[in-house]
């Protein structure tokens, strides 16, 4: 009778994770839908919607240990610091310029380059290398925890990217398709930067520059 009630439990532990993990894949354009459906102004609400989930996911993680990093060598702290600049330049860049969005084909407002720069890059790094890579790691208990959690993490990445095109149009596009495929080999050249590190600050910095370089051509 205890062992029936051992595996009940972890059957109902394990369908929590699946749960949370569907939830997760998607929280961030439900977010931006909702968001943008109840704000007045274009991109506050989104801006607003990914800070939240920042704040939360972001104590989250430090209680975790997950933001703890920084480079021991000379050359890595350097490194670091030029990166971080090199994001404020793209992001004021990006804002003076408002490319249009390659979805849309409409001009980003300020609200929306600072939110698909940075908010947007952090959430997303919070999300699936934090969050959702803890979840595959307990649910792949046994061995390769790690190598399960990038496989897992990387597909629902590209998974989530649909999510964004969805708002705009439908039925989707072979576009659509191809992003989320390249987004799979994005999401694993970053969950790749996660487990070399064994944080976030890493791959967080690296996406919002991937984002800023991007939105820069767009």
């Amino acid at each position: 009778m205890k062992a029936l009630k051992t595996n009940w439990n972890r059957y109902l532990a394990c369908l929590g994770s699946l749960f949370s993990l569907a939830i997760l894949t998607f929280v961030i354009p439900l977010v931006q839908l909702l968001t943008d459906k109840l704000g007045k102004s274009k991109g506050v609400g989104t801006l607003l919607g990914n800070a939240l989930i920042i704040l939360v996911l972001g104590c989250w993680s430090a209680r975790n240990r997950l933001l703890d990093y920084y480079p021991s060598s000379p050359l890595g702290r350097a490194v670091y610091y030029l990166m971080g600049i090199s994001m404020l330049i793209l992001l004021i860049l990006n804002v003076q310029s408002q490319p249009a969005s390659g979805i849309t084909g409409q001009a980003r407002s300020p609200c929306e380059v600072i939110n698909v720069v940075v908010l947007g890059s952090a959430a997303e790094e919070l999300v699936f290398r934090g969050a959702m890579w803890s979840l595959f790691q307990q649910l792949a208990r046994g061995g390769n925890e790690n190598r399960k959690a990038l496989a897992g993490t990387s597909i629902l990445f590209g998974v989530e990217h649909l999510g964004y095109w969805a708002q705009s149009t439908w039925p989707l596009p072979m576009d659509a398709y191809i992003h989320s495929i390249s987004m799979v080999v994005a999401g694993l050249f970053f969950g790749i930067l996660r487990l070399k590190t064994e944080s976030l600050p890493i791959p967080m910095f690296v996406h919002v520059l991937a984002n800023g370089f991007i939105v820069s051509f767009q």
